[in-house]
């Protein structure tokens, strides 16, 4: 079986509700769909989910240039899908950084080969070890009124732990709602915190200081991506376990920050690592140290949303704590995609989300279908498709 060729896909999908974050109010996911053709009629299909410049450094069209103009002739075409290996060994040498174009080059290898295999995905990561996965609903920074009244009903839903978006507000506001937040879910719920780097040392050590008295579960990336230092210097002074997302990018970041003994754990998104095959390699390297992993993702629809599950339904260390990857849930500001059935979505049956538990597809490859009908209505404005072959 041999490639022949790539279709690049850039889309726009409007938020229901915009996410406000330390950066600002986020109002849609602009992502691309990739798609993997062979000589053999099987396509391997995936979606991005959101491209932030902010978070990992790649735009729609770095990734559109980068797979049409770099991956596509000088690794994919004519090659063998099932070299996964080979091919992401490759991008790494070629390309510096740029994760996310890996990423989804991956995706769609892995969907093409468990398609010819007639196998869901997560039989080709090592099996499935976990059937079904425990969820954390992250919410956007909103009012106190606003996140105490979203955070009953998300609990109310089945989900087990929140995380809430600060460092957008002031810092008495950042802790007015997380005050707001224990007192409409209780002592028994898991709260976190998320800063996205936005706050600088000495606010993150003074805002920690004053949230211990909520016994938060964690605090992820209170300080910039660059400050390894600042998050070994929190994590010695506050009674908040300190996890890292953005200072967690490369396997050597993961190393540095072990051996620093910086951080209590470590946030994963899979297209931060550069697709599934790494994203094993980062867990393992956790794992050696007995840290717990955390699993997010850039927002997506139901069909980028069949990465995450096949990845954590295979991976047994994922299985310790509640997961974090519910793109299609912020992108339609939903709480499951099943009552009423989640429609108009690029995936024409979308992986399944209720009562708080994610539920990997149990089809060959990624096992959700693109669907077709939705992708002219949803085509980023000012651009077009690429296909190389």
């Amino acid at each position: 079986m041999k490639i022949t060729k790539i279709e690049c896909i850039p889309v726009s999908m409007k938020f229901a509700k915009p996410m406000l974050m330390s950066i600002g109010s986020i109002p849609a996911a602009d992502s691309v769909v990739v798609k993997i053709h062979t000589d053999a009629g099987i396509t391997g299909i995936a979606e991005t989910g959101d491209t932030s410049v902010w978070y990992m450094g790649d735009s729609q069209d770095s990734i559109m240039y980068l797979i049409s103009k770099v991956y596509g002739p000088q690794m994919l075409l004519g090659e063998d899908p099932f070299k996964i290996e080979k091919i992401v060994a490759r991008m790494d040498k070629s390309v510096k950084l740029n994760q996310h174009s890996k990423a989804v080059v991956d995706y769609a290898l892995h969907d093409l080969v468990g398609k010819a295999l007639h196998t869901p995905v997560y039989n080709l990561l090592g099996g499935l070890s976990n059937d079904r996965i425990p969820l954390c609903f992250v919410m956007s920074s909103d009012t106190p009124e606003i996140v105490a009244e979203d955070g009953a009903k998300m609990i109310k839903a089945g989900f087990r732990s929140l995380k809430l978006k600060v460092g957008m507000r002031s810092l008495e506001e950042d802790v007015e709602l997380v005050a707001a937040l224990r007192d409409a879910v209780g002592g028994k719920v898991r709260i976190m915190i998320d800063a996205n780097g936005g706050w600088h040392y000495n606010q993150a050590l003074n805002t920690l200081k004053k949230l211990e008295r909520y016994d938060l579960f964690l605090c992820e990336q209170p300080v910039p991506r660059w400050d390894f230092q600042g998050l070994a210097r929190l994590r010695r002074k506050v009674d908040i376990p300190i996890f890292a997302d953005e200072s967690a990018c490369e396997l050597n970041d993961l190393l540095k920050l072990i051996q620093m003994d910086a951080i209590d754990g470590f946030f994963l998104k899979v297209p931060k690592a550069g697709g599934l095959l790494k994203s094993q390699k980062w867990v393992s390297i956790a794992q050696a140290a007995d840290l717990m992993v955390m699993c997010g993702c850039m927002i997506n629809s139901g069909l980028g949303a069949a990465v995450e599950a096949h990845f954590l339904a295979a991976t047994d260390w994922m299985g310790l704590i509640e997961q974090e990857s519910i793109g299609p849930l912020n992108l339609y500001n939903r709480l499951d995609t099943v009552n009423p059935p989640l429609k108009n979505d690029l995936a024409k049956v979308p992986v399944r989300y209720e009562a708080g538990y994610l539920y990997p597809p149990q089809g060959p490859g990624l096992g959700v279908e693109l669907n077709e009908e939705i992708i002219p209505s949803i085509i980023t404005p000012g651009k077009c498709p690429v296909v190389v072959s």
